[in-house]
């Protein structure tokens, strides 16, 4: 064996030494530690950047040469820390997740299929939060889709809902792998077997046509209608005649009888000479999906259009960018979905800790309104109990048991509604159908409760869903919150949050700061040797325990985004009807489904949430406002 052996040793360098502001630069001095490395994950958990971590290091350290790495050398850390939790693939690491946290959430529900290569094509999920939500709120039901969230571009759909505090409500998410008819009913069988095959009563969509196809196949029975704020842009696009829009939006928001409607809209064309005007003629086709005559009675909870989608699909573009893996997409909605949750706990918080300040003179009614709605629900009735003072009684009919009141409006004598009060059972119904169509008495069943001196609000004219105990049946399970518990980021925000305390104390003296800086060096030291003997299982360990040997998608080849500045276009026709467009998906993955499915099924959530967002989302009751973006492209994968 040969033997090298040393002779001499000249501890002299053979070259000059690097000056002492210089030696932060070379790379045996540039180490990133462990408590560096947690502390950046927390921070890019909640969405900042990495630049701006590193900014934020550099100042907690006290300048660039005492933070110990360089900015180059953090993005080299975050990308070879992605490498490592996508070293089995991306669709695999996203399915792992979802996987793990089925673990933690036994209702979590998330099923995807693949194409004949076995790429992840469609995939779905929901969690135990959103079901619950479903069971209690799942009567409306409103969807739309969104692009440019991940790296693949696959579209994505966000299925919501309103709750009791008028808040938007996740019920599920869904990546597709085009628009077609066949994956859009893909999505919708999968959602209800996710929710028990509870289907809604209401579906408000945007028009599109392969969605509007899905939507009668697999809710027959749901009342379909189109987003009011598209079709008036679309009518202002389309008919070029001054004054028509406002024309066309009394007749949409008219809230008279079928045959008041038709006349209107035959005086209108009249009025503006648009017979056999093309796109008059085909949305005339379409009105009892837009008309309000013709949707009154149906129940969409005050919902008009699908404002409530757009104002979650523009803060998804503002925050999944089309870079992000399937993985990182997966975590980062469901921090989103966390912020949403943290709001209804807050708004719950409110409504069952805070008294309703009293303003009207119908002290005993309001009082009681008070007692039952939540906070929200509770202005929305008060609105209501302010309008009832300009409609006043002409008459009231006996029949037996039950009275017909009568009623007319200040300074509109020409329009009466009718009331029909139930002497048993107090209950009222009345021909301008506003409990039907949105759960709240009219002004005019207000005006009866005074007739009638009743001082608190009939049962039967209470909706249960706007009220306190909404979801008094079901058990609220905040998986998003305990499945943080026990994983190593959680762990370090809680800790740093405790010494964040002794750290500002420690730092205002000298004594104090030695001490302290002696203290946590010891205990440092302590905690490190119990690192080194601990055998639990990290949670990357975790990810790849289970395999579902699924390749990554395809990246979807699509149409560009419509030009903004001539975007004025009718979203019912400017859609392809793809029809049936055969499939690319020949197969599905097959697999122990704990939900007794032949096809994997389980969830996931978003990033950091703001304040605008949160005004977007909680979006006027009745009100309708632009959305804050428009798109209207088609996904067709070739």
């Amino acid at each position: 064996m040969n033997k090298w052996v040393v002779k001499e040793f000249m501890a002299d360098h053979n070259h000059p030494l690097v000056e002492q502001k210089n030696v932060q630069f070379l790379r045996s001095h540039r180490v990133i530690k462990n408590a560096d490395k947690a502390q950046l994950n927390a921070m890019r958990g909640v969405g900042i950047g990495t630049s701006q971590i590193m900014d934020y290091m550099v100042q907690q350290s006290g300048g660039y040469n005492n933070v110990g790495f360089t900015k180059k050398d953090l993005y080299n850390h975050v990308d070879a820390d992605r490498r490592v939790h996508l070293r089995d693939g991306d669709a695999e690491g996203a399915l792992a997740y979802l996987c793990g946290k089925s673990e933690m959430d036994p209702s979590f529900y998330y099923k995807y299929n693949v194409d004949e290569d076995n790429h992840l094509a469609n995939l779905f999920w929901a969690d135990s939060t959103s079901k619950l939500d479903y069971s209690c709120f799942g009567d409306v039901l409103a969807f739309d889709t969104t692009y440019r969230t991940n790296a693949y571009k696959k579209p994505l759909v966000i299925l919501v809902g309103i709750n009791h505090h008028h808040q938007t409500i996740v019920f599920g998410s869904a990546l597709l792998v085009d628009e077609s008819v066949s994956t859009y009913t893909w999505v919708l069988e999968t959602f209800l077997d996710a929710m028990n095959n509870k289907k809604p009563l209401s579906v408000i969509t945007d028009g599109d046509k392969a969605m509007r196809k899905a939507i009668k196949r697999i809710f027959p029975d749901s009342c379909h209608r189109l987003c009011a704020w598209h079709i008036q842009r679309n009518a202002f696009t389309n008919v070029h005649v001054k004054d028509f829009t406002n024309h066309f939006s009394k007749c949409m928001f008219m809230e008279g009888t079928v045959e008041e409607f038709e006349c209107a809209w035959n005086d209108m064309l009249e009025m503006f000479n648009l017979h056999g005007h093309k796109w008059v003629t085909d949305i005339y086709a379409k009105r009892s999906r837009w008309a309000e005559a013709y949707l009154r009675g149906h129940f969409f909870a005050g919902m008009k259009s699908t404002q409530r989608c757009e104002s979650m699909n523009a803060y998804l573009n503002r925050f999944l960018k089309t870079r992000l893996k399937l993985f990182e997409f997966v975590k980062h909605f469901d921090r989103a979905l966390s912020r949403i949750r943290h709001n209804e706990a807050k708004a719950e918080f409110e409504t069952h800790h805070s008294s309703a300040v009293l303003t009207t003179k119908l002290y005993a009614l309001e009082k009681y309104a008070g007692t039952v709605f939540t906070r929200q629900s509770f202005l929305k009735f008060r609105d209501e109990m302010k309008n009832a003072e300009l409609f006043f009684s002409v008459s009231t009919e006996n029949h037996g048991g039950y009275r017909v009141h009568t009623l007319t409006k200040f300074r509109s004598p020409d329009k009466i509604w009718k009331v029909c009060y139930g002497n048993s059972d107090r209950s009222m119904k009345c021909t301008c159908m506003m409990f039907e169509s949105v759960g709240f008495p009219c002004p005019h069943m207000i005006v009866v409760m005074k007739i009638e001196h009743l001082e608190e609000i009939p049962e039967t004219c209470i909706m249960k869903r706007w009220s306190k105990l909404a979801k008094e049946t079901v058990q609220v399970h905040h998986d998003n919150e305990s499945q943080g518990d026990a994983t190593n980021i959680i762990r370090y925000g809680a800790l740093s949050s405790m010494c964040s305390r002794m750290s500002y104390f420690a730092s205002q003296s000298e004594k104090a700061f030695k001490e302290a800086r002696c203290e946590i060096q010891r205990l440092t030291c302590q905690m490190e040797e119990l690192c080194k003997n601990s055998v639990e299982e990290s949670e990357r360990e975790d990810l790849k325990a289970t395999k579902h040997h699924v390749r990554d998608p395809i990246i979807v080849k699509t149409k560009e985004f419509v030009n903004t500045h001539n975007a004025f276009i009718n979203i019912e026709d400017s859609i392809e009807d793809m029809g049936d467009m055969p499939s690319l998906l020949n197969h599905n993955m097959e697999g122990g489904s704990r939900h007794g499915t032949n096809e994997f099924s389980q969830n996931t959530t978003l990033d950091t949430f703001q304040n605008g967002l949160e005004t977007s989302l909680n979006d006027s009751w009745l009100g309708l406002h632009p959305p804050n973006y428009f798109t209207n492209q088609v996904r067709v994968v070739e």
